[in-house]
């Protein structure tokens, strides 16, 4: 008796089921099989930012900087990010997306787009709303 527990009604594990599903679409509709949800989340973000610091980027995707640095030394070694020392503070890197980078980032927007629309799919246009801002209040606090 787990006192009224039930896995399948906790928010975690909706969650991680949910991030599951849409892992799953993302991974059947990039053809990139090397590109994960997380890389592509650092690609956009720099993208965006132009070049950026390493911990910038880190705040702005919310990813820790020990797996942050993984993540960019897998996108260096794709030739995707271009990664130096700041001139003016030889501790902090900056990132900023070579040529191929750029390419990657603007032939998949259209298909991350269509991602996003397939895990909504299973909601209603109202639900749909309600779950983005849900989902925006639980992850900002």
């Amino acid at each position: 008796n787990n006192a009224g527990y039930t896995l399948e009604d906790q928010i975690g594990h909706l969650l991680r089921r949910a991030y599951q599903r849409h892992t799953s679409i993302f991974q059947s509709t990039i053809p990139d099989e090397h590109l994960t949800t997380v890389q592509f989340a650092v690609l956009v973000t720099i993208h965006d930012e132009g070049e950026g610091s390493l911990m910038h980027i880190g705040r702005l995707t919310a990813i820790d900087h020990a797996t942050l640095r993984g993540i960019t030394s897998r996108l260096k070694q794709r030739g995707l990010i271009r990664i130096r020392s700041n001139p003016d503070d030889g501790r902090e890197r900056l990132l900023s997306l070579l040529p191929a980078g750029e390419e990657m980032v603007r032939q998949y927007i259209p298909a991350a787009q269509r991602i996003s629309e397939l895990t909504l799919a299973p909601l209603n246009e109202c639900e749909q709303i309600a779950a983005l801002h849900v989902l925006h209040k639980l992850a900002n606090g």
